[in-house]
This record gives C-alpha cells, sequence and structure tokens, in this order.
C-alpha cells in the first residue's frame, strides 16, 4: 500500500524535505526511534546521490506486513568514480537491511517488527 510520494528538485535544500517525511511515516508505521533514524538517514543518503542530476528526485513510501518500503529514484545511483558515492554506498548498506540498487535507482526495505 502506497503510504506517501513526494517528488522534489534535484538540489540539498529540498532533501530536508524528504528526511522530515520519511521520520514521519517510519513513526506512524510503528518503528522504534532507532529504526525511524535509520529510515530518516538512508533516505537522505539516497536522494544525496541524486545530486548533479538534472531529473526531480521521486521518492515512494510503501508499506505490507512484512515492513516498509521506500524507493528513490530515478537517478539515486552511485558512481564508482565519487568517493562520496562510495561513502553513502556505505551507510545505506550499514542502515538499510534490504538494499536493491535498479535502473531506477534504489529500493530500501525494513522489516517490521514482528517480521
Amino acid at each position: 500500500m502506497l503510504l506517501a510520494a513526494l517528488e522534489i528538485p534535484p538540489g540539498a535544500s529540498y532533501v530536508r524535505t524528504v528526511r522530515l517525511l520519511a521520520a514521519n511515516v517510519a513513526r506512524q508505521s510503528g518503528y522504534d526511534e532507532d529504526s525511524v533514524d535509520d529510515i530518516r538517514l538512508a533516505v537522505s543518503e539516497a536522494c544525496l546521490l541524486h545530486l548533479g542530476h538534472d531529473d526531480p528526485i521521486e521518492v515512494r513510501f510503501s508499506a505490507d506486513d512484512l515492513g516498509l518500503t521506500v524507493e528513490v529514484g530515478p537517478n539515486a545511483t552511485p558512481s564508482a568514480a565519487e568517493p562520496d558515492s562510495q561513502l553513502a554506498m556505505t551507510v545505506l548498506r550499514a542502515v538499510a537491511p534490504r538494499l536493491e540498487l535498479t535502473d531506477g535507482g534504489l529500493i530500501m526495505a525494513w522489516p517490521t517488527a514482528d517480521a
């Protein structure tokens, strides 16, 4: 079920709005504060991977019985030549239990507390 979707211009100043939405969605989905922080950080890092592209950043939050899924695209993909990209990927791997790179960007997922 789609919980929220947002499209923002590709600028660092707009990422704050996505972080606030991520925290709100995570809290309303029943995650504890440590998980809320992880989700907020992961969404922020994924959006920052998109910077440098002209396309808007699209973020979708959805949930099912297994947990919360966040999709960030279309250009939220790391560049091997960019050290910041590699740092962001290290952070994402540390805080997102499921991380998938696709042609359309990144998909991250967190299981529910009972899953």
